[in-house]
C-alpha cells in the first residue's frame, strides 16, 4: 500500500480526503482510519475499487497504490 501515492492523486485532482469520502459513500472516520498507519486497518477491495474509479486510475497506477508492496 503506498498511502503517500494516493494522497498525492487526490491533490493533484483537487480533492481532498473528506470529498474523496463523501464522493464514494463512506464516512470521513471510516477514510481517515485507512489513511492512518496506526490504524492497522487495510483498504478492502470495494473501497479501491471505489477510490479508482472515481480517481479515474489507470490499472497500473491503483496497482502502484493499493497493491504492490510498499518497500519503506
Amino acid at each position: 500500500m503506498n498511502i503517500d501515492l494516493l494522497k498525492a492523486e487526490i491533490v493533484r485532482q483537487g480533492l481532498t480526503i473528506s470529498k474523496v469520502a463523501t464522493a464514494i459513500g463512506v464516512s470521513d472516520a471510516t477514510l481517515y482510519s485507512r489513511f492512518s498507519k496506526a490504524s492497522g486497518k487495510p483498504f478492502s477491495l470495494d473501497l479501491a475499487v471505489r477510490i479508482s474509479d472515481l480517481l479515474s486510475l489507470s490499472p497500473e497506477t491503483a496497482y502502484e497504490i493499493f497493491l504492490k508492496k510498499n518497500n519503506r
